[in-house]
């Protein structure tokens, strides 16, 4: 009986590394590759200052809704998002600063009260721990840190650096490190290691000389240690096992300002190898603008009509984006999309009110029945008229005609096979969003 050997099978004899032709039996092994159950992913992009919902928001709901103009740059794909309006983080007030909570949920009351919890893409990436090389990728495009470093937070609620540069993604992705660095890599691992076991035995030696609560608190740290010191173990793994060989060349770094859709395309296109290649499953993206000063339009025609356009061009590329997950395939001629959950959502309605409710959230992919309009506020869709927003700039109560952001985030945990009915402020998953 022959086995099947993979493609990148070596012969290593004596320091010498022999590449092997490619034989019948590494087709086998593709061939069975290809019949396994494609992964299951998760995507977040957060931009921090809406929409303008006369552009984007439809004032019908169901699946007839008509295509307002912002949505008219997503019409080929239609039936592979779900646009969803009328939801908001409960007990979360202020404006900016909400953005630290878009992800998690916790509760807030301006930038002064708040104590942050793990981040979605963060709970996500925990279950997926030691399947890919990264257990996730925390990105962004730049821009002030003032309000939020990134869109990632820890357990604990510390911030995640996003990573800005397209070329160091890229250099993670494929670029093998020299002997040396590797050597270093490996050595850091070890030293977190050794640290590791050191305050272990400290903390055990201390648990029988403390109280029952203190130990109850212990046995909580001796789980975190466990689990660090098994993050460590994967790194040693990882870092012992080729790359994927570069897909096309390294990119350039776009610096200098009014480039920001081109900075946002070349990091979905950074995004799409790192998918692609299966190096994370865990995704997130903190977009910025720089149209802050438009979305402070007050309905001045000029201001409002340039807000547009660059809102138009953050839809654009992210259409492209769409586009490349839907003709990728994998497995037996999937396209990539209906495996990868894609969110579009800000932390604001719009930034001319700086809401925190009423959220836009767009949701692509994922093997969802998509082609609807999920509407959770009715009033919201009966003002979507020029003349009447000044109308409604005051603040409904909070939670009033709105569902949880968190149940479309229970959601998508329980599509991405994480079993859990909880997430941050949720009461349950996001009603009307059905499989396919």
């Amino acid at each position: 009986m022959h086995l099947p050997m993979h493609r990148r099978t070596f012969l290593r004899a004596s320091g010498i590394t022999l590449a092997l032709p490619f034989l019948e039996s590494m087709g086998r092994a593709a061939s069975a590759a290809a019949q396994t159950e494609p992964p299951r992913r998760l995507l977040l992009i957060g931009t921090p200052f809406g929409f303008d919902p006369v552009s984007l928001i439809p004032p019908k709901a169901g699946r007839d809704y008509p295509l307002t103009s912002h949505l008219e740059h997503l019409k080929d794909h239609r039936d592979d998002f779900t646009l969803i309006t009328g939801i908001s983080h409960p007990f979360v007030t202020g404006a900016h600063e909400t953005e630290r909570v878009l992800l998690t949920g916790a509760p807030m009351d301006g930038a002064q009260n708040l104590r942050n919890t793990i981040s979605l893409d963060q709970e996500f990436a925990g279950h997926m721990r030691g399947k890919t090389r990264y257990s996730s990728l925390v990105l962004s495009t730049g821009g002030p840190t003032t309000h939020s470093p990134s869109l990632s937070y820890t357990p604990n609620g510390v911030p995640i650096p996003a990573i800005e540069s397209p070329s160091d993604i890229f250099a993670r992705l494929f670029l093998d490190s020299t002997p040396q660095q590797a050597a270093m890599e490996l050595e850091h691992i070890s030293e977190g290691r050794s640290m590791l076991d050191f305050v272990g035995e400290q903390a055990k030696r201390l648990s029988r000389r403390v109280s029952a609560n203190d130990r109850a608190r212990l046995d909580e740290y001796f789980d975190s240690v466990r689990d660090v010191e098994q993050q460590l173990q994967m790194s040693r793994e990882w870092a012992s096992r080729p790359k994927p060989k570069p897909m096309g060349k390294a990119p350039k770094d776009i610096d200098g300002p009014g480039q920001q859709p081109s900075k946002l395309q070349l990091m979905f296109d950074i995004v799409h190898l790192a998918l692609v290649t299966d190096s994370t499953r865990s995704i997130s993206l903190r977009t910025f603008t720089e149209h802050h000063n438009l979305t402070h339009h007050g309905q001045e025609p000029e201001k409002l009509a340039e807000l547009r356009k660059t809102e138009v061009e953050l839809l654009t590329v992210f259409n492209g984006l769409l586009t490349k997950l839907k003709s990728s395939k994998e497995g037996a001629g999937q396209a990539m999309l209906d495996n990868t959950m894609v969110l579009l959502t800000s932390n604001m309605r719009d930034g001319n009110t700086h809401r925190a409710y009423d959220l836009p959230a767009i949701l692509a992919g994922g093997g969802f029945k998509h082609g609807q309009h999920l509407a959770f506020n009715p009033r919201l869709l009966e003002t979507l008229d020029e003349a009447k927003l000044p109308e409604i700039t005051r603040r409904p109560q909070i939670g009033a005609n709105q569902a949880p952001l968190c149940n479309l985030y229970v959601s998508l945990l329980q599509r991405g096979g994480v079993e859990t009915d909880r997430f941050g402020s949720s009461k349950g998953t996001l009603t009307g969003l059905e499989l396919a």
